[in-house]
Parts: structure tokens; C-alpha cells; sequence
């Protein structure tokens, strides 16, 4: 089970995206919307994480599983 450990942990810490933090990411392209007085949505909720070289266990909803792992 050590093991395991020892070779999951640095899984949950690679980067995911290669190209995050340069000037050809296409994740960091982003688009958002406002309808009337309602707060705007847009695309970086899910993208910002992996366009500033976020790794799993920063991701929003595949972080919170990764914490199961061990490692």
C-alpha cells in the first residue's frame, strides 16, 4: 500500500494542461456573459485552474476526489 502511495502522490501534482502560462494556451481564452442586473458567467470558472498550470487536486471538481487517494 506504500507503494501505491508513493506513485499517486506525484500524479495528483503533475501539471495538466503543457500549455498553461504561455501565449499559445487555448484554455486561457475566455468567455463570459451578463443578463441585466444578474451576476455574469463565464468559462474561467472551469478553465481558470488548468490555464494557470493547475494540477488535479486543484481542479474543482476532480480535486476534492484526488484527496480519497493516497499519496
Amino acid at each position: 500500500m506504500n507503494s501505491l502511495g508513493g506513485g499517486l502522490g506525484p500524479v495528483k501534482n503533475l501539471q495538466v494542461d503543457p500549455l498553461a502560462n504561455t501565449p499559445v494556451d487555448p484554455l486561457a481564452n475566455a468567455v463570459s456573459t451578463q443578463i441585466a442586473d444578474f451576476k455574469p458567467v463565464g468559462t474561467t470558472l472551469l478553465t481558470g485552474a488548468l490555464s494557470n498550470g493547475g494540477a488535479l487536486k486543484d481542479l474543482p471538481l476532480v480535486g476534492t476526489l484526488t484527496r480519497v487517494l493516497p499519496g
